[in-house]
């Protein structure tokens, strides 16, 4: 593996410190969506409310699934498996990991995926946009 144990401990140290702040952000999320909200009498408040908790909700469902991703990388990490694509077993580049440390896939499989989602039974983790890095 092109990867060694210093690189892996500082991706390691990030992936840990991002999962204990996304869990922070989401028990604040979780406080703010238990608060019982008063009907506003102005129609446009009560737009605006509704809005609010539509992109609380939006927030909420992208942490709980950052979460998991994070918590796969962790693992992956632990099982000396990290950097490795899930897809076609190649090393998944550096500079990917470094820009996406939850990344499950080598650049070349996540564009396949991302073109083909139904051919993998997944939507592709760009959301059908090419990946990047």
């Amino acid at each position: 593996m092109l990867y060694n144990g210093h690189m892996h401990r500082g991706i390691e140290r990030q992936l840990r410190e991002k999962y204990r702040k996304i869990e922070q952000e989401i028990e604040a999320l979780r406080e703010v969506m238990r608060e019982d909200r008063v009907l506003e009498p102005d129609l446009a408040d009560q737009a605006g409310t509704a809005s609010a908790q539509a992109w609380n909700m939006i927030r909420y469902s992208r942490n709980v699934k950052l979460l998991k991703d994070i918590a796969v990388a962790l693992k992956a990490i632990e099982n000396d498996a990290y950097g490795i694509c899930e897809l076609c077993g190649d090393d998944i580049a550096d500079r990917r990991l470094l820009a996406i440390p939850a990344a499950r896939f080598c650049v070349e499989c996540q564009e396949m995926i991302d073109a083909h989602p139904g051919e993998f039974g997944r939507t592709g983790i760009g959301g059908g946009v090419p990946a990047a890095v």
